[in-house]
């Protein structure tokens, strides 16, 4: 009888990638949906997408889209136990930040990453790191020698990630 921990290695199928992703972004879009008519229903669908991202992440660790999607999927749970006032919500801005320091990892170049990063740290009230990441977003934005349009275009290819983190 196969287990899960010892079954699974490093060379699971991108096929697999590609479901978990597909299956969290339909998820996302059903919170989407009924987020504002029950907010508990929603949050439910983004833990839950969360998950599909976990596991893409999971069965393709070089891949940036599905570690930046869980990385917004625990964004999504900081800012909903903070809603509600909850003393967690700080680690989770935190744990955020530690993810999508992570997806950053595997697209180095890419601003709008940085900027996130910078959001978390600061809800999670470390302004050091908040303003170091601002900054670098900031850096990333300039355009380059040989690059007029300077960084890279965002990883899901949308602009739907909420307020942007500011400027």
């Amino acid at each position: 009888m196969a287990n899960d921990s010892t079954s699974s290695t490093q060379t699971t199928p991108s096929g697999d990638y590609a479901s978990y992703l597909q299956a969290g972004n339909a998820l996302v879009a059903q919170a989407q949906t009924v987020a504002v008519s029950d907010f508990a229903k929603a949050r439910s669908l983004w833990q839950d997408a969360g998950k599909q991202f976990y596991l893409a992440h999971k069965a393709d660790r070089d891949e940036p889209d599905a570690a930046f999607k869980l990385a917004q999927a625990w964004m999504a749970e900081a800012h909903a136990l903070q809603k509600e006032g909850s003393p967690n919500a700080a680690l989770m801005w935190g744990n955020a930040a530690a993810q999508a320091e992570l997806a950053f990892d595997l697209t180095p170049e890419n601003a709008r990453i940085a900027m996130a990063i910078a959001s978390c740290h600061h809800w999670a009230g470390d302004e050091e790191s908040a303003q170091a990441w601002a900054q670098i977003a900031q850096h990333l934005k300039a355009p380059h020698q040989g690059d007029p349009g300077g960084g890279q275009p965002d990883p899901d290819g949308g602009g739907d990630g909420g307020d942007g983190g500011g400027d």
